[in-house]
């Protein structure tokens, strides 16, 4: 099944640099030991599909040519890498990209999906881009309502995105 798509627009306003709660930290690709084995881990869990290996990486974040490892971002809670998001920046169509969001469920539901959203948010804008995109499955429902809060909307363009998105948000209450 095809995944869905949810799309973003500049409201205008300033980048707002985004708060790191006590205890966690936020880290670019460069800046974070071992960040290799690091994203490997974190994106078992629900992105990878059993997939491991620099390989992978390659394929899915260094092969594509609005990858730039300072716009892949990690987030620790007491040291520990637990949760990453990345920036893909298309310069020619002035647009971002929110890719490959993952975090370890031993740390979902406690604001670590939000700060991700700022950081990715806070990129898109500081570089200027009026709009961004992601793309999604219709299972990730925390994921989708973080992603409304980040002011995302549903891209229904077609006919089956309009009606998988009706479901979901009547699962939503929406």
């Amino acid at each position: 099944m095809e995944q869905l798509i949810m799309r973003w627009k500049n409201d205008g306003t300033p980048a707002k640099k985004y708060d790191i709660p006590e205890g966690m930290g936020v880290y670019t690709f460069q800046e974070l030991p071992n960040a290799l084995e690091e994203w490997l881990e974190i994106v078992q869990y629900g992105l990878s599909e059993g997939k491991a290996g620099p390989e992978y990486y390659e394929e899915c974040m260094t092969a594509l040519k609005d990858y730039y490892p300072d716009k892949c971002f990690f987030v620790t809670v007491d040291g520990e890498a637990v949760a990453t998001v990345t920036v893909l920046c298309d310069y020619e169509k002035s647009e971002g990209h929110i890719h490959m969001v993952a975090c370890k469920p031993g740390y979902r539901g406690r604001g670590i999906g939000t700060l991700l959203n700022e950081i990715a948010m806070y990129v898109v804008k500081s570089e200027g881009f009026p709009t961004a995109f992601l793309i999604t499955d219709d299972w990730r429902i925390p994921a989708i309502k973080s992603y409304y809060r980040a002011g995302f909307v549903p891209d229904v363009s077609t006919e089956d995105f309009a009606k998988r998105w009706k479901v979901i948000n009547e699962k939503l209450g929406r």
